[in-house]
């Protein structure tokens, strides 16, 4: 019997939900904790994280309550970079993060 791969949650502020359902925002950025890398990736027989899940799309959620707004994102493409130039608020030369690339919004609840 084979696991189903959950949809990943991601909680986002509202200003920047927004901007993503606006196309105005087409890349969500997390840290390099171990929460993200445990859910973006597998591990190889070493224990190391190494094959990327096959996730085709995440669910963006504004906060915690339970009538909070959500939507259903394709995901094109994770990888990690180190921000040298173009630095994102919120961030500084040098800091590494995840970079998840967001294609259509494909459903919302509102």
């Amino acid at each position: 019997m084979s696991k189903t791969q959950k949809t990943p949650v991601l909680i986002i502020k509202e200003v920047f939900f927004n901007q993503i359902l606006s196309g105005e925002k087409i890349e969500e950025y997390r840290s390099l904790s171990d929460h993200y890398f445990k859910m973006f990736f597998d591990k190889n027989k070493d224990g190391e994280y190494e094959f990327r899940k096959p996730i085709d799309k995440i669910i963006l959620a504004v906060g915690y309550h339970k009538s909070r707004k959500t939507a259903v994102v394709e995901l094109k493409d994770i990888y990690i970079v180190e921000f040298q130039n173009v630095i994102p608020e919120g961030f500084e030369k040098g800091d590494e993060c995840f970079v998840l690339e967001l294609g259509k919004v494909l459903e919302r609840n509102f």
